[in-house]
């Protein structure tokens, strides 16, 4: 009976390691390559390995002072201008506009004096309701980083769910810069300074929902985004609000005297911008075809052990 009863154990474990062999080739895996995109949703599409944003805005909301441990709302706005591999994109910023909008909730992980008389905090991703990225297109250019308005106009061609950053820190020295020196009117809430600081955020993000009229390459399944931030600015004008793209509610920068260092704000000039998107790969039929032959010598070489041990 027992010899029977192992006989049935090991049957039915060598069904289960086959049904979830089967179910390992049959699912689908992300992979990172070429995706072809239609700007407007018709006519023109072209074959890119990524977006590039231009440099933009980002405010973390009761983020001064940092400590280990605290938490803060990051918003963040930009726009397309250009598509990796691509010379130029016919209207772009023209006659039509791609746009960019995000909120993040975030969490303090580390906090180090450095070299440079600052600090290097490192912060972490709280997962939750509160994270969203929109992708925008407009068929008219509205969107104005001084004003910070226009961002979330027009159609929502794409939805992101952040899951995890690949790395965020943010290191300030002990020195103070002018905060705005890029000669365009924006936020003047501060004095016109700013501590001296520098970083990079890597993110990786779920695709929620994708416009198959605009993202014909199908389905898109996972993104990566990675930028660099700075305290002060000097190639685009600070934004005097933003928009959470959840609620639609304007957030208007609290600064404080000195940006980065008086809080309860602190604003950051977003650039160097790049997305990548990961489509959904299916094996190949071939490949399905022989795990199921591999499926069926197992079972046929089992069937025969056993009738050789029961004439035995």
């Amino acid at each position: 009976m027992f010899s029977r009863l192992t006989r049935t154990m090991r049957s039915t474990l060598t069904r289960v390691s086959m049904v979830a062999a089967l179910a390992a080739c049959l699912s689908s895996s992300a992979q990172a390559g070429l995706i072809t995109f239609a700007p407007q949703g018709s006519g023109t599409t072209y074959t890119t390995s990524g977006f590039g944003f231009g440099g933009s805005n980002a405010l973390a909301v009761s983020a001064v002072p940092l400590s280990v441990g605290s938490t803060f709302t990051l918003y963040y706005q930009s726009h397309l201008t250009s598509l990796v591999g691509v010379n130029s994109v016919a209207g772009l910023n023209s006659t039509f506009q791609i746009t960019e909008v995000a909120v993040l909730q975030e969490r303090v992980t580390s906090l180090a004096p450095n070299g440079a008389g600052g600090t290097t905090a490192t912060f972490a991703l709280v997962p939750g309701a509160g994270n969203l990225v929109n992708i925008y297109e407009n068929n008219a250019v509205v969107f104005n980083d001084s004003t910070g308005t226009g961002f979330t106009a027009g159609t929502v061609i794409m939805s992101l769910n952040p899951t995890s950053f690949t790395l965020s820190q943010f290191a300030t020295s002990s020195a103070t810069t002018t905060f705005n020196t890029s000669g365009l009117p924006g936020n003047n809430s501060g004095t016109g300074t700013a501590v001296v600081g520098t970083g990079s955020t890597g993110i990786n993000l779920g695709v929620t929902s994708s416009n198959s009229s605009f993202f014909i390459t199908q389905p898109l399944v996972s993104s990566v985004f990675n930028s660099n931030l700075a305290s002060a600015f000097d190639t685009v004008a600070p934004s005097t609000a933003f928009t959470n793209p959840i609620t639609s509610a304007t957030v208007t920068p609290n600064i404080g005297a000195i940006n980065g260092l008086s809080g309860p704000d602190i604003q950051l000039q977003v650039s160097g911008i790049t997305q990548s998107f990961n489509t959904a790969v299916v094996p190949e039929p071939a490949s399905v075809a022989m795990t199921l032959l591999g499926f069926a010598g197992v079972g046929a070489g089992s069937f025969i052990a056993r009738r050789r041990k029961a004439q035995a």
